[in-house]
């Protein structure tokens, strides 16, 4: 477990390059960290800078939830077929480092995910997508898609991120007492792994959202923790 500061994930934070050049500084060479262009490019593949912006919606599912950060007038519940919540994505920056990778979660493939959807401001949605495109793409970890949120007030077309088993640092389902493991042990310098799953559920509590898996593996992870002797 790291001793260095924490810097949380704020618009100042993201806005400013700050993650991005924190992430470049610990990086030892093994995961490719996109550059602005590479970034802008993306976002413009999936949403161009003329779009209609009337009606974007985002499906958060992780800590889109617990720290959206993003200029949103609206949300609801959501639920997306074809892809469920899971602890998928080796990280070795962010909620690991490279000698302690973390998880983090992203959508993969099969079942379904109950999460929250955001309605960016029409105002400043191309602005809101930049600034998430610095939070979420910044390692290329993940595809931008359009995804069907159903919602209480209908479907609407969102964007979610989902994982890319073509990329290195896709993990392939494991054990949960070794997930467990991982999350207990790792954290980087925005924060301890274990931080990242414990906000997640929080949150999905709060909004009524149940989902069995990741209430089992904070058990887990705080039983290795009052085994280990940390804080549950």
């Amino acid at each position: 477990m790291t001793d260095e500061p924490i810097l949380k994930v704020t618009r100042e934070s993201l806005a400013s390059g700050t993650i991005m050049k924190m992430a470049n500084e610990r990086n030892d060479g093994a995961v490719d960290i996109a550059s602005e262009d590479e970034l802008y490019a993306s976002r413009r593949r999936l949403v161009p800078d003329d779009a209609d912006c009337s009606d974007i919606w985002i499906f958060g599912y992780g800590s889109l939830i617990f720290n959206p950060v993003v200029d949103y007038v609206e949300q609801a519940q959501a639920r997306i077929f074809g892809n469920h919540r899971r602890f998928c994505l080796w990280t070795r920056l962010g909620r690991g480092s490279p000698d302690c990778p973390g998880l983090v979660l992203a959508l993969d493939r099969g079942g379904s995910c109950a999460g929250i959807g955001f309605r960016l401001n029409p105002k400043n949605a191309i602005d809101e997508l930049d600034l998430l495109w610095r939070r979420e793409m910044i390692t290329m970890a993940y595809r931008a898609r359009w995804l069907t949120l159903h919602t209480p007030q209908g479907r609407k077309r969102g964007i979610g991120f989902v994982a890319r088993p073509d990329r290195p640092n896709y993990a392939a389902p494991m054990p949960i007492e070794d997930e467990a493991g991982v999350i207990a042990a790792a954290s980087g310098f925005i924060g301890p792994c274990r931080e990242y799953l414990f906000d997640t559920v929080e949150a999905l509590r709060a909004y009524g959202i149940s989902d069995p898996h990741l209430e089992n593996l904070t058990q887990h992870v705080k039983q290795r923790l009052a085994s280990d002797g940390g804080v549950g």
